[in-house]
Parts: C-alpha cells; sequence; structure tokens
C-alpha cells in the first residue's frame, strides 16, 4: 500500500478499514516530522522582522503560549474524538493523519500568509510589526487548525469503524 499525503479523507477510511501496516503507519509518522521540520530548516516559515526586543519576545512569547495551549488542548480533543478503542487507536490514527492533513494545512496557511504579505508590499505597506502579528496568526492558525482537523478525521474514522457506537 502507499501512503496517502494528500488525502486526509482517504487515509481515515484505509486506518478505518485496517489496511495501514506497521511500515505505512511508520512512513506516516516520519513524513509527520518532515512536513513539520523542512518548511522550517528551508525558512519557508517566515523568521520575525522587528527590531524592537520587547515587541519581539512579548510577541514570541503570547505565541509560544498560544501554540502550548493548542497543543495541549488539541491532543486532548483529538483523543475524545478518538472513540472507538482509543488505548489501540489513538496513536496510530493521530500519527496517520498528522501527514495528509498538516501538508494541506501548511501550505493553505502559509499559502495565505504570503498572498497576504504581497498585497500589503503592493499596497506600500512596510511595519515590521504588522507583518509579525500576520506571522504569528498564521503560526498559531496553522497549529490550531490541524487539530481541530486531526479530530474532525478521527471522529469519521470511529464512524467508520463502529457506526452503531454513535447511535
Amino acid at each position: 500500500m502507499r501512503i496517502r499525503l494528500l488525502s486526509a479523507r482517504r487515509t481515515g477510511e484505509d486506518l478505518a478499514a485496517g489496511r495501514i501496516s506497521a511500515a505505512d503507519q511508520s512512513l506516516y509518522l516520519n513524513a509527520s516530522f518532515l512536513i513539520w521540520i523542512i518548511p522550517a530548516y528551508l525558512f519557508l516559515f517566515p523568521a520575525p522582522r522587528t527590531l524592537d526586543p520587547d515587541f519581539f519576545w512579548t510577541l514570541w512569547l503570547v505565541e509560544l503560549a498560544i501554540v502550548v495551549v493548542c497543543c495541549s488542548v488539541g491532543i486532548g480533543y483529538c483523543l475524545r474524538n478518538c472513540r472507538v478503542d482509543p488505548a489501540r487507536n489513538f496513536l496510530v490514527d493521530f500519527s496517520c493523519l498528522n501527514a495528509p492533513v498538516s501538508l494541506t494545512t501548511l501550505a493553505i496557511v502559509w499559502g495565505a500568509y504570503y498572498v497576504l504579505e504581497i498585497a500589503l508590499r503592493l499596497a506600500g505597506v512596510e511595519s515590521p510589526r504588522l507583518y509579525d502579528v500576520a506571522r504569528m496568526v498564521a503560526s498559531v492558525a496553522a497549529v490550531g487548525v490541524v487539530f481541530l482537523r486531526i479530530a474532525r478525521h478521527m471522529r469519521r474514522v470511529s464512524l467508520l469503524r463502529k457506526p452503531t457506537a454513535f447511535a
């Protein structure tokens, strides 16, 4: 079987049907790490622009706090949406769904950020603080949306596994 990096829906169907082998699970997990690491190391996630250290550190700490909360709450939310034998399915489902969800979400969120950046430049806006706030919003949105989407797909996988579980 091949992994499906562009379709969380099909990945979910494969999970529900038990068609994802341990080797494929490891590929999904590797892909998840690479999907987040490669753009960061290639500087596709933009660096802050402000030269004001007080603004930079305040914004950075706010972003960090929000991302930590999103991750903590998001993992719990995903677990609650894994409703069929979570002790057995949660980590596998989460790991496999994380890759396609992250890939598509990051592409859309950061694509939208760069479109906004180009529009601001064309409009003559050159405010490093505005760019940094937009960057923070995109960063936080990417993390939050990934967890929301994974949870939605985990619920769907649970429904596919055991349709009577939610009647």
